[in-house]
């Protein structure tokens, strides 16, 4: 048995899950979206407590709305050659 036989005996690797927003669920990857600006808000507010709920509902409506606003992005044909429109002024 040659050297690197003998360190490696005995051990077994485990492999690393992965974690990334493709392993999780939609509904998780949400939620953990609304929670972390509803943190923000608290911070926002002064970290007073007693806006909890205003400060999830109000985190609720903004992730929505991000979440609508990238589904109607993913939804439009990508442009020729990866230009973008120009704009009329």
């Amino acid at each position: 048995m040659n050297r690197s036989q003998i360190s490696n005996s005995g051990r077994r690797e485990v492999p690393v899950k992965e974690v990334s927003e493709f392993s999780v669920s939609a509904d998780q990857l949400r939620r953990q979206r609304i929670a972390e600006k509803a943190y923000e808000l608290y911070q926002c507010r002064g970290c007073c407590p007693g806006g909890d709920l205003a400060d999830w509902l109000e985190a609720e409506r903004s992730v929505s709305s991000e979440m609508a606003t990238q589904s109607h992005g993913d939804a439009k044909a990508p442009r020729a050659g990866g230009q973008r429109a120009k704009r009329k002024e």
